[in-house]
């Protein structure tokens, strides 16, 4: 299950951050600027909140580069998102000002994050724009 907490600051981002295997067993808890992060068999560490949010969007963005981004000939604002890898495919709506997905990423973003979002289709739709960042797009 999805809260809060566990969308940015995840086991599966240590694993990432860390360079350890699946089936480690991790521990974390959060303090007001970091992350405690226990290892089995490690020393406990400190991750700043910071680096874990760096990530969150970095690992959405390297993502984003292996799909697929089409415009939608009738509508200017659509455009298809495909996963070629996976054999799926969203619908990213740009009409708004912020970008918008249906996939479960996004609506926990929207639902955590006080309602600004940005998933691997989103960052893909936005590269294909020009754009290097979310912020960068909605400061146009």
């Amino acid at each position: 299950m999805v809260t809060a907490f566990n969308l940015i600051y995840s086991v599966s981002a240590i694993r990432r951050l860390l360079g350890l295997a699946v089936g480690v067993s991790i521990r974390i808890q959060k303090f007001f600027y970091v992350i405690w992060v226990h290892v089995a068999g490690r020393r406990p560490t400190f991750i700043s909140k910071s680096a874990f949010k760096a990530h969150f969007v970095e690992h959405r963005k390297a993502a984003a580069k292996a799909l697929t981004v089409t415009k939608s000939v009738f509508q200017g604002h659509i455009y298809s998102v495909r996963n070629e890898s996976k054999g799926t495919a969203y619908q990213i709506n740009i009409g708004s000002g912020q970008p918008i997905c249906s996939c479960d990423d996004f609506n926990n973003q929207i639902q955590f994050l006080n309602g600004l979002a940005c998933c691997k289709h989103a960052y893909a739709v936005l590269g294909h724009l020009g754009y290097g960042s979310l912020r960068e797009y909605l400061a146009r």
